[in-house]
């Protein structure tokens, strides 16, 4: 493993896909969300252990039992993460050392050399994430708030109320954009409009961060892994119908019917925004 690098946003946002897309090039690995660093106060991780000093005592088992509750997703399906740690010689208590043999032993089985990870909550644990990895490269995924709002009011993780969600939303997607604004270098913005819109300029962007060349098998539908097999929920219920005929027919890699879904929500009024969101919308070029 050469590179590390992190996909970061406000959940929601196109950050699945794009991983999707990037683990389909020769060179970048991209699992499916592990979830497995550093807690944003929904259980301690790896990182919450090492800092409470846990780690001293822990065999293999405590790190198979420890990833397997963090990890939403059949981890087993992806890598074979029980026969990497009872592989290893113990005590294990540096976790950035835990981290990069994992995520160079998960690039050596797929001969690949560059690691992206895509939980998008570590965005708002960066200053953790460049401590452990100062090398390490960012892609911030921002997406339309107001899509970000509806399309989490139809999950568990966040409220029902779109209101609400678009706070959350403005505080969350400001976090990431400040630490960005004074840790310039090996960070890059992208919305995910103009993802879905301009593919190949906008990969082209990402592809250049790590210093790789684009590949025609980036667009191709037929190459994105399918992360939704190794889901351990129902992913289909999170799923709106259009976006569940497009994954049948998987014509084309990006939806975009994603893009302007608040235009058609019906019950509830964009046009009484909070001053604080609308900013945050107009700071990311997005029409108010």
């Amino acid at each position: 493993m050469k590179q590390i690098g992190f996909i970061v946003g406000t959940g929601r946002c196109g950050t699945t896909i794009l991983g999707q897309v990037l683990n389909s090039h020769s060179k970048i690995c991209v699992p499916h969300e592990l979830q497995i660093i550093v807690s944003i106060d929904n259980g301690d991780r790896l990182y919450d252990k090492y800092v409470k000093g846990e780690l001293k005592s822990f065999g293999p088992d405590d790190f198979i039992r420890l990833i397997d509750s963090c990890c939403p997703y059949y981890f087993e399906r992806y890598f074979d993460y029980v026969a990497h740690f009872r592989s290893l010689s113990y005590p294990q208590t540096d976790v950035r050392q835990i981290l990069v043999d994992l995520f160079d032993h998960i690039c050596f089985s797929y001969r690949k050399e560059i690691f992206l990870e895509q939980t998008p909550w570590y965005g708002q644990r960066l200053d953790i994430l460049r401590n452990l990895f100062p090398e390490m490269k960012i892609i911030h995924v921002v997406r339309d708030g107001r899509d970000v709002a509806i399309s989490f009011s139809k999950t568990p993780w966040w409220s029902k109320d779109i209101g609400e969600n678009l706070l959350r939303w403005k505080d969350e997607v400001n976090v990431i954009h400040d630490f960005v604004k004074k840790n310039p270098v090996n960070f890059l913005e992208i919305r995910y409009e103009d993802l879905v819109s301009n593919p190949v300029t906008v990969l082209g962007k990402v592809l250049s961060l790590f210093g790789v060349q684009f590949e025609k098998e980036l667009l191709d539908p037929k190459k994105l892994i399918d992360y939704a097999s190794m889901f351990r929920g129902k992913f289909e219920e999170y799923q709106s119908s259009e976006n569940k005929k497009w994954d049948r027919d998987r014509n084309t890699v990006f939806f975009t019917g994603s893009i302007g879904a608040w235009k058609r929500q019906k019950g509830y009024n964009f046009d009484g925004l909070p001053m604080e969101v609308r900013q945050t919308l107009k700071a990311f070029n997005y029409e108010t």
